[in-house]
Parts: structure tokens; sequence; C-alpha cells
């Protein structure tokens, strides 16, 4: 068992650090954060515009006013949210350079707005921006733009091509000079390669990320064979010591939010949600499992450690914070738990999947919460996926794999 261990440690413990500690994932991780705020607040009013059953309590020309009242606030977040995104990876990035972050954001906006198609009047002049690729559809191209375009601009910040005005100039004055040389050569960067896509099949840059990398990358990232495999690892890199959900999170969100997104979008205009597994579904279904833990230690454990570990953990876990309880019990290079929580997630994994796909409602996966709001999961997964019932299983199914494990 100690060789077992050792080795599992020296194969996982090093990949995990790597990802903990790349400077990318940490800048991607970071702006999925700061748009977050905008995802809840487009999510918040589409889910008042589409609240099941809600035409058969509110008069159909009433109904009318409240979604066009409400469609602007979901259309000035949700549906420009990979311009927002441009710009704050262009933020964080820059500042990790040690540069003035609200200029890359500027820059990094301006180069996402430079690829993307715009739109020209009868006369030949520049009319509107489309905003079919300043959303979900856009993401991908977003972060692509954010590091491709924060890395041509900060390493000219960092070479001698700026200008640099006398000392006794005032920074305020000096700073937007100094980056003035990086902003144009990164506009001719992103110009050039704008001009080139023109001559392709796939006419400009958005379409062909979202044909070749995109949609392919949703397909994979949001199946069940990926979803099993993530959850899996999360598993055991929480065995190791390591925070799972942050370390799987941060390659992962990406490609959620883009289903997620994708979801509001076709809810928005009245179609089928066509992506399962997104980050509301996992939020619902299986961070849940150190919730089980704590009611299996409350109800069967016979240590009297144990069970003050799980009095302890009740209040942190209601939002969703179980630090207490895996370094607690310890799940920690424990394998008596190891194996029990696997089973118990992709139990609820499996169980997570019928509901989605026997329940009639249309709100399927599309609220988006902050996974520290309160979370006692049978009211939050009512909003994301509609199934109560469902989720109450999957607690089941967990305490049941847990309560059988002698360590517990």
């Amino acid at each position: 068992m100690d060789k077992f261990q050792s080795k599992l440690e020296g194969i996982l413990m090093p990949i995990g650090s790597k990802i903990a500690n790349n400077k990318y994932l940490k800048v991607l991780q970071k702006s999925f954060i700061a748009v977050m705020p905008l995802t809840i607040a487009g999510s918040i009013a589409l889910i008042i515009s589409y609240f099941p059953f809600i035409d058969y309590v509110v008069p159909a020309d009433v109904l009318n006013e409240i979604i066009t009242f409400l469609d602007a606030m979901s259309s000035a977040t949700l549906s420009i949210v990979a311009l927002f995104l441009a710009g704050v990876i262009g933020y964080y990035y820059t500042r990790q350079e040690e540069h003035e972050g609200i200029f890359g954001a500027i820059v990094m906006i301006c180069c996402f707005l430079i690829v993307t198609p715009m739109g020209w009047n009868e006369e030949g002049a520049f009319a509107y921006i489309p905003m079919t690729w300043l959303g979900g559809q856009g993401l991908l191209t977003a972060m692509i733009v954010g590091f491709g375009g924060g890395v041509i601009y900060n390493k000219l910040m960092n070479s001698k091509m700026t200008i640099k005005l006398p000392e006794s100039v005032p920074p305020m004055v000096a700073e937007p000079f100094k980056m003035l040389i990086p902003a144009l050569a990164t506009f001719l960067v992103f110009a050039a390669v704008r001009y080139g896509m023109s001559f392709t099949s796939f006419g400009d840059v958005h379409t062909f990320f979202f044909n070749v990398f995109q949609t392919p990358l949703m397909a994979l990232g949001t199946s069940l064979p990926a979803s099993i495999i993530i959850v899996v690892f999360i598993q055991v890199l929480w065995f190791m010591g390591l925070h799972g959900q942050n370390i799987a999170g941060s390659v992962m969100t990406p490609i959620w939010n883009a289903a997620m997104i994708a979801n509001l979008t076709a809810v928005q205009s009245g179609q089928s949600p066509q992506y399962i597994f997104t980050g509301q579904f996992f939020t619902g279904f299986i961070w849940m499992q150190f919730v089980s833990l704590i009611v299996a230690c409350l109800i069967s454990a016979k240590s009297e450690q144990l069970k003050a570990v799980g009095k302890l953990s009740i209040g942190s876990a209601c939002f969703n914070i179980s630090e207490p309880i895996v370094f607690g019990s310890p799940v920690v290079l424990n394998f008596m738990l190891l194996i029990p929580l696997d089973n118990g997630c992709l139990c609820a994994c499996d169980l997570g999947i019928h509901a989605v796909r026997i329940m009639p409602l249309s709100i399927r996966c599309r609220y988006s919460l902050d996974n520290t709001s309160i979370d006692f999961r049978l009211v939050d997964y009512w909003f994301t996926n509609g199934s109560s019932c469902t989720n109450c299983q999957c607690y089941y199914w967990n305490i049941y794999l847990l309560t059988i494990c002698k360590n517990v």
C-alpha cells in the first residue's frame, strides 16, 4: 500500500502542482471570476423572463412587457461576455507582467474588435458591430486574443520599443505614451490576421476558431466520458491534498461557461438547451460529495473525532466550503474514502443525467451561481436543472457508499 501510495504521489503531485501554478491558467481563472457577476445578473434576468410555467399565471401582454424590459439586461451582459473576457484577460495578464493593467485591457478589447466582423451600410461605411461573436460563440477567440495579444503587447513593453519621456513628466502623462508603440504594433498584428483570414473559406477569425476548435472542444468536454474522467481526477487530486475543483476548473471552466452561455442563448431564442454537462451540473450534483461525507460522519461514525469534525463542518458546507471535512476527516491520503467518494460522485453523475433528460422544464442548466452561494443543493439545482428529487437520490447514494466504508 505504501509503495502504491508513493508511486501515485510521484505521478500526480508534479502534474497537479504544474497545473495549479501555471500563470496562464491563473489569469484565466481570475478572468472568469471577474466576469461571473455579469453571467449571474444576466441569468437572473432570464430566469424571471422564462420562469417555468410563468405563462400560466401571468397574462401574455404583461409577460411580453417583462421580457422586453429584462432582455436588455441579458443582452448587455451575457450577449457580450466575450468582449469583457478579452479585456479582463488583458488586464490580469498585463498586471502579472508588472505593467499598467487598464492599458492592457483596453488594448485587448481593441484587438478583439479588430478581428470581429463589422457591419457596413449601403454606402460602404461602418455602421454597427454584430453581436453574433460577442457572446458565448466568441469565448475561445476572446481567450486566444487576450493571451496572444497580451504576450505581444507585454514583450514590447519590456523591450526598448517604447516612448520614454523625461522623469519630470508626471506618470499619468508618461504611461500612455509608453504604451503607444506596443499597442500600435499589437493592433497591426491582429489587423494582418484579420486581413489574411478574409482570403480563407472561413472568412474571419471567429468562424475559424468556432468551427475548428470551440465546437469540437465543447462537444468533447461536455461529453459523458470526459465528465467521468474529470470527476475521478478531481477526487484523486483531493486524495493527494490538492484542491481538485480549482485545478480541474482552471482547465474546464472555459468549456463549461461556453456551454452554459450557449444554453442561455438557446433558451432566450426559444430553443431547447443543448448541453447537459455545464458548470451548473457539477455544482448541483457533483460538488456535494463532501456534504454527504459530513452526513455520514454524523449518522454512522464510531469515532468521536469524526463526529466532532462533521458538526464543525456543517456551517461551511452550506456555502460549499469543504476544507474542514476534507482535512479533518481526513480525505487526504485516505484510501478508505477515495473509492466510496469516487463511486458516489459517479452515481450522482449518472442520476443527474437521467434527471436532466426526463425533466420537461426548459430551464435546464441556465442559472449561474457562485460556488460559495448558500447551496443546500435541493434548492440550488431546482433552479439549474429542475430536479430536487433526483438530487435527494444523489445524496442518498453518496451517504450510503460512505457509511459502508469501515473508516467512517
